[in-house]
């Protein structure tokens, strides 16, 4: 048998972790988590989205937004408000602070997209953007 530590999907995880918790400890400094950024940074894209309409965009199920927004609501990070449209669902809006805390996390983020290309040899970098592209619409 081949050694576990060699399939890719261990392999990938692995990585995940190990990059998560990199991300994870540069959003702290914010006082917040890596994936309550992506539910800001969404919406510094989408103003006025509905919690099933992040949770498809950041790839994660609406309970867990619920609660990620649930916490950014608490930290005055995001407002709800009623949709005109449609009185049973609700919009979610970047407070003045969460617009703030966005454009101040941004860089980092951006700067963290260039830390892993720096990794990466150059001529590299569209093929590995491109692999991870094929694996996110294969999977």
């Amino acid at each position: 048998m081949d050694n576990f530590t060699t399939f890719w999907c261990f392999r990938l995880a692995a990585l995940s972790r190990k990059i998560s918790r990199n991300y994870n400890a540069r959003c702290a400094k914010f006082g917040i988590t890596a994936t309550q950024s992506f539910v800001i940074f969404d919406l510094l894209d989408n103003e006025g989205s509905n919690v099933k309409d992040i949770a498809y965009r950041i790839q994660l199920d609406s309970p867990a937004v619920t609660g990620v927004i649930d916490r950014l609501y608490k930290e005055n990070l995001v407002q709800r408000i009623e949709d005109p449209s449609d009185r049973r669902s609700l919009q979610i809006l970047l407070t003045p602070k969460g617009r703030q805390l966005a454009e101040e996390l941004l860089p980092v983020g951006q700067e963290f997209n260039r830390y892993i290309k720096d990794i990466l040899d150059s001529d590299k970098v569209e093929l590995f953007e491109k692999s991870l592209s094929r694996l996110d619409q294969n999977l």
